[in-house]
């Protein structure tokens, strides 16, 4: 079911995600990149065509536009945020198993490719009913994302550059993955 990153690693890279809004002609899409840690989170910075940093890690979700934060949302506040932190966090690691509670995982291997189909298992559950499914795909690397939304909506998002590293973040990868509270 795709690579797992070791602790103390981080996964680099780049993104294009292109959206799919039903009743909208015109595809939306945003360019950026990424860094996910195992355990630390994730921080998505979109450059194109408006820059905004979303950080996810165990303590909430943050939302930075033009360095300046915009929105903070507290996992104790909010159960999923912490929940879906450990969705992302253990498909990193390649344990699916957080993603079983609320999904069926159907994997298919070959020698040089995988994909991993996510099928909601309550159409009732606020979160996940609102997705008809999540199809994963890579190689080596996770290389597409696609999203579709039981309102007929979907997402398209290919990763692209992608380097492992075990090299500490520094400076404001950092301090963005610092999930202690701020004082």
């Amino acid at each position: 079911m795709g690579p797992a990153l070791a602790a103390g690693q981080t996964l680099h890279g780049r993104f294009i995600q292109e959206r799919h809004l039903k009743g909208l002609a015109a595809t939306l899409k945003s360019e950026g990149n990424f860094i996910l840690a195992p355990g630390k989170g994730l921080i998505w910075r979109i450059e194109q065509p408006i820059q905004t940093t979303t950080v996810i890690t165990p303590a909430g979700i943050r939302q930075i536009v033009n360095g300046s934060e915009v929105q903070h949302i507290d996992a104790s506040r909010v159960p999923f945020i912490a929940h879906f932190y450990d969705m992302l966090n253990g498909s990193l690691m390649g344990d699916w198993s957080a993603m079983r509670h609320d999904f069926a995982v159907n994997s298919t291997r070959d020698r040089n490719a995988w994909r991993t189909v996510l099928t909601p298992l309550r159409p009732d559950d606020p979160i996940a009913g609102m997705l008809s499914s999540i199809v994963i795909a890579g190689g080596k690397m996770v290389d597409s994302v696609d999203i579709n939304r039981a309102n007929g909506d979907s997402e398209h998002m290919a990763f692209l550059d992608q380097t492992v590293s075990s090299a500490p973040l520094a400076g404001d990868d950092a301090r963005l993955l610092d999930s202690r509270p701020a004082n």
